[in-house]
């Protein structure tokens, strides 16, 4: 071979190698920038279907929180107006048979429910079918800090079984076919008797 051929050739071999080179450099990036790609779509996929997840995990938290912020709320009501002139421990009995009619049959199965339940046009509690004051000051935190507690599972021990009370100024009928629990301050507890 003539040495102009060899340099033509090394020539021909240097560019063919350049060309080779850049044609694998290009193929080598793109399957690069596929893969990315392919991996941040990956990652935006788990991402998206990590926050709806967690949107729903969430959804489902404030729902939760929601109902049981109602349920304290109707409760603590339940206490204010009934008893908020009482002694703590009276407060606590009024709480105790509001949960005692939810654990119990032929009542509705939340705070709220037994709260405003009604019998045609009564009320089960008077205040529940007129008007009434906004809650306020010590007596409303303190009937507050009490439903919380007992919305979450504490009951005081009290008025045992009671699913009644009545103010200690009236007679209603019904308290004679109920067995006596407790009186305290100015009300009177009973349960039912189980035969």
């Amino acid at each position: 071979m003539k040495s102009g051929q060899t340099g033509l050739l090394k020539t021909f071999a240097r560019d063919a190698a350049t060309v080779l080179g850049t044609v694998c450099l290009i193929v080598c990036l793109s399957t690069v920038a596929h893969a990315e790609s392919e991996v941040t779509n990956a990652q935006v996929d788990a991402d998206i279907t990590t926050t709806q997840s967690q949107g729903t995990s969430n959804l489902k938290h404030n729902t939760v929180e929601l109902d049981r912020a109602r349920q304290v709320r109707c409760l603590a009501e339940a206490v204010y107006y009934e008893a908020k002139g009482e002694p703590r421990r009276g407060q606590e009995a009024v709480a105790e048979v509001v949960a005692t009619r939810v654990a119990s049959k032929g009542y509705p199965k939340s705070f709220c429910g037994v709260v405003y339940q009604r019998r045609g046009q009564s009320c089960q509690f008077s205040w529940a079918c007129g008007t009434k004051r906004t809650p306020k000051g010590l007596q409303w935190q303190r009937a507050n800090e009490i439903a919380e507690r007992v919305v979450d599972g504490w009951r005081p021990g009290i008025a045992p079984g009671a699913t009644h009370f009545h103010a200690l100024m009236v007679s209603p009928n019904w308290s004679r076919v109920y067995l006596r629990v407790n009186a305290i301050g100015g009300h009177v507890f009973y349960r039912q008797i189980v035969r």
